[in-house]
């Protein structure tokens, strides 16, 4: 499967085409700069190296953080399920809002495209890979870029619970410094994890490369307010409206504001935040289209 996508993949240094090299031992070489990268458990570790500790150290803390919050790993049924059902651990508000988040986002996709006939989509910050999954039953020829390779919020849950039901590409990588090569990808989606980004606008330019010509970029579930924010203090942050709109047009895109229904309990949650005079911040879906 991995040789089916080597026109897509890219060195995380230079965005060169990658071949595949070894027999025993698979890994990939970059044709550009010669960088190689190993292929463990059938998954491409596309990292720079001065990365892959600081990942390795977020991954991990990630994870004891949802476990300290009560998230459980998922059987396959409940991973499967996803984004409805209501996994164990989980607050009811979390998977209400992401099930109105991938409801607006195929609305949007069936609306306007791009077709699952366009090219492939990149879905970053894959987590357990729910979302490529999703998109992978409809269609669409899908790499699930993520940064941590656990048993339960990583590509390993990928591994266990989805790939064998049907076929999508995991890939270790850096939201910062995406692994693709430029133009060949029809949609790219930032799936929760744009928050995540130290470098926003540097991140936005190298995403925007990456689109063919007419390609779409969307950011979802990322917190929005109207100025930046700190966060939860595990790496991610508010983003700020303006700041996000000023890095989307210097990236070459046109950004689109779209306002995501929500329901009761989400209004509730506001008004509550509100009245603590608490930082208030948006789940909209941005599209975002080449200039």
């Amino acid at each position: 499967m991995l040789e089916d996508w080597l026109d897509v993949v890219g060195c995380p240094h230079c965005c060169g085409p990658l071949s595949l090299a070894g027999n025993a031992t698979p890994a990939l070489v970059c044709r550009g700069c010669g960088e190689r990268f190993a292929v463990e458990g059938g998954i491409p570790v596309l990292l720079r190296q001065e990365d892959a500790d600081r990942l390795a150290r977020f991954s991990q803390l990630y994870r004891e953080a949802r476990l300290a919050e009560g998230w459980q790993p998922l059987a396959a049924e409940q991973a499967r399920a996803l984004p409805y059902g209501q996994p164990p651990g989980y607050t009811p508000l979390y998977w209400e809002v992401r099930r109105q988040s991938f409801c607006a986002l195929m609305g949007l996709l069936a609306r306007e495209g791009p077709s699952s006939a366009a090219g492939p989509v990149a879905d970053v910050g894959a987590g357990s890979g729910w979302l490529s999954y999703r998109l992978a039953q409809v269609g669409y020829p899908v790499l699930a870029i993520e940064a941590s390779r656990d048993t339960a919020f990583g590509l390993g849950a990928a591994t266990a619970h989805y790939l064998s039901e049907i076929p999508f590409l995991p890939v270790q990588g850096d939201l910062e410094h995406l692994p693709l090569q430029p133009g060949k990808v029809s949609l790219i989606i930032f799936n929760a994890s744009l928050h995540y980004a130290a470098d926003l606008e540097g991140t936005l330019r190298h995403a925007a490369q990456a689109l063919q010509p007419g390609g779409r970029l969307i950011i979802l579930d990322s917190p929005i307010a109207r100025r930046p924010h700190p966060g939860t203090g595990q790496g991610d942050r508010h983003l700020g409206r303006r700041e996000l709109d000023t890095a989307l047009v210097e990236a070459g895109l046109r950004p689109r504001w779209i306002a995501v229904r929500r329901g009761l309990r989400w209004q509730v949650r506001q008004l509550k935040v509100w009245l603590k005079r608490a930082p208030r911040f948006s789940f909209p879906m941005i599209s975002a289209e080449q200039i």
